[in-house]
């Protein structure tokens, strides 16, 4: 049904529209398919840390995470910090002291649940993943069921959001290039980012639930429905939540209904002071946080050092348009009727919400920023909208009915192919060679060794290892490390740099002085060490302090 958004309507009509065109009502059929179908899809993502979890040997230990694991020690690390409880991050990753800040709230406040409950902070860590998850695909069905009443239109949007991928895959094998989106940037795929960590799939719901709000408050007559105007509480809620979570989802939200309020006062003559309330509702929870932030990077040494390290780029343009439209492949090619529709019409209901929102979306991943793809959370759920909607309208027209089966069948197949591939991408690494994911899974020697480090050595003590045994050192013992993560080592270049070098060289004098220099506490010497040097010259005349099958435990 298409709307004129200034038709002049009565209030009995636009409750009857609001009726008719929101299609909140959810039966419980339908709610048990998207529980049976959420379930499923959390446990097909969870399949690689249960067969990593069965892979552990006498002589090595899976520590926990499949999928980047890098930063997977990370967050176990500010987990440990509110284990502690602490309530401000400071970066373990790294040998300097700093004052700390209010970010990544999440990780912080399921420490602090590991705390009160003695539950360990992975099994907390890996049960909050599950939760955000089923909360996501919940949430995205729940918006499908905002934008249509047909159910199988809500199903069809609920499958190309949930596993809608693109064909990073299949470009990947002729290009050897892995920098398409659905191969890179899981926060812009939903079943991509709840194998990934808690906050993408919980940023997603978040969003989901958000877009559910707008959809309906924004719909033609809609502002007739006096009901409406209790979700403002909530959608302040969600608003801080996302600030908390990842801020810069909201930056094109915020550029989509600019651009929303623009186009419906020109198309009205009359300013909405409707819209601009929401807006506000909106903006105004999130807006002393952004500030927080802003001033945080300005006047905090260290969390300047981590924003001008933290540098999340697209691909340059020209080049990076087609990179980026190529990794949302089959569902950006079943949206295009769809978005060539809102082009030319600019509808009301739904449609312009979603084609700004797309549109910020792709402007903002080519601003100069060091953050360009962060913009892009979320890109996929907006896409699916205008999918169905060209699904809907145009291209069943051109299957016939005994067809239909066959091709639907077809198109599923193609959708999650690339979620598929990065799934199993550590479980093929692992077949091919299980070198290649050392610091997935661990000499069990180094398990023995933090527990040694976590009962001998002091809070925040410096430990000199090797980059895929401290990555995992902050979250289990609560020490600090030389260098292990490019982003939260503070200097990271310099760190890692004196990192190999004192492992690698063959001038003893090198080596006092970086240990000075680091104020290290503790030297880890085992076969990730070994591959750094097998006879490493800055380790002579060193106190052995404990041998713990394959890992010696120097003093400086």
């Amino acid at each position: 049904m298409v709307h004129n958004p200034s038709e002049s309507i009565t209030p009995d009509q636009a409750q009857q529209r609001m009726r008719t065109a929101s299609g909140t009502h959810i039966s419980q059929a339908e709610w048990q398919w998207v529980i049976y179908i959420s379930c499923a899809l959390v446990l097909l993502a969870f399949a690689p840390l249960i067969l990593f979890s069965a892979q552990g040997t006498d002589d090595v230990q899976f520590m926990g995470m499949t999928h980047n694991y890098l930063d997977g020690g990370t967050y176990l690390s500010k987990m440990q910090l509110g284990v502690e409880g602490r309530w401000f991050v400071t970066f373990e990753h790294t040998p300097e002291q700093h004052q700390g800040g209010f970010i990544q709230v999440i990780y912080l406040l399921l420490g602090h649940l590991s705390r009160l409950s003695g539950v360990p902070t992975l099994v907390i860590f890996h049960v909050a993943r599950l939760g955000a998850s089923l909360l996501m695909y919940f949430a995205l069905y729940q918006l499908g069921a905002a934008i249509w009443t047909k159910v199988r239109a809500r199903k069809v949007f609920f499958a190309i959001a949930a596993i809608g991928s693109g064909f990073g895959w299949l470009f990947s094998l002729f290009t050897g290039s892995t920098d398409f989106p659905d191969l890179t940037l899981p926060e812009a795929f939903p079943f991509y980012s709840s194998i990934m960590n808690v906050h993408f799939p919980l940023t997603l719901a978040l969003l989901a639930m958000l877009l559910t709000i707008l959809i309906n408050v924004l719909r033609p007559g809609a502002e007739q429905d006096t009901q409406a105007e209790r979700a403002v509480p909530l959608v302040s809620g969600l608003s801080l939540g996302l600030a908390l979570l990842f801020p810069q989802t909201l930056v094109p939200v915020g550029a989509a209904l600019a651009f929303h309020l623009l186009v419906t006062w020109v198309k009205a003559k009359k300013f909405p002071i409707r819209l601009m309330r929401w807006m506000l509702a909106i903006g105004v929870p999130a807006f002393p946080l952004f500030v927080y932030y802003v001033f945080l990077v300005m006047y905090n040494p260290a969390m300047a050092e981590w924003n001008r390290q933290n540098v999340t780029l697209a691909p340059p343009l020209p080049g990076g348009l087609l990179i980026v439209l190529a990794g949302f492949g089959l569902p950006l090619l079943l949206a295009l009727p769809g978005i060539w529709r809102a082009l030319r019409r600019l509808e009301l209901d739904g449609d312009r919400l979603m084609l700004f929102w797309l549109l910020a979306m792709l402007i903002l991943i080519f601003m100069p920023t060091n953050i360009q793809r962060r913009f892009a959370a979320g890109m996929i759920i907006p896409i699916a909208y205008f999918a169905t909607r060209a699904i809907e309208d145009v291209w069943l027209n051109y299957v016939s009915r005994r067809r239909r089966t066959a091709v639907f069948t077809l198109v599923m197949a193609i959708l999650p192919i690339s979620q598929l591939f990065v799934l199993l991408a550590p479980v093929a690494l692992f077949g091919a060679n299980p070198q290649n994911i050392a610091g997935i899974m661990l000499d069990r020697s180094y398990i023995a060794s933090f527990q040694w480090l976590r009962e001998n050595s002091e809070q925040d003590d410096v430990i000199l290892a090797a980059t895929e045994v401290g990555i995992w050192i902050p979250g289990y013992t609560g020490d600090r490390v030389v260098y292990a993560h490019k982003f939260e080592t503070l200097n990271a270049d310099r760190n890692r740099e004196a990192l190999n070098t004192w492992y690698q060289t063959t001038e003893p004098d090198q080596c006092a002085a970086t240990l000075q220099f680091f104020e290290v506490a503790y030297i880890l010497f085992g076969p990730e060490e070994r591959k750094l040097s097998d006879a490493p010259v800055c380790l002579e005349g060193r106190e052995l302090l404990a041998q713990i099958g394959q890992v010696a435990i120097y003093a400086p």
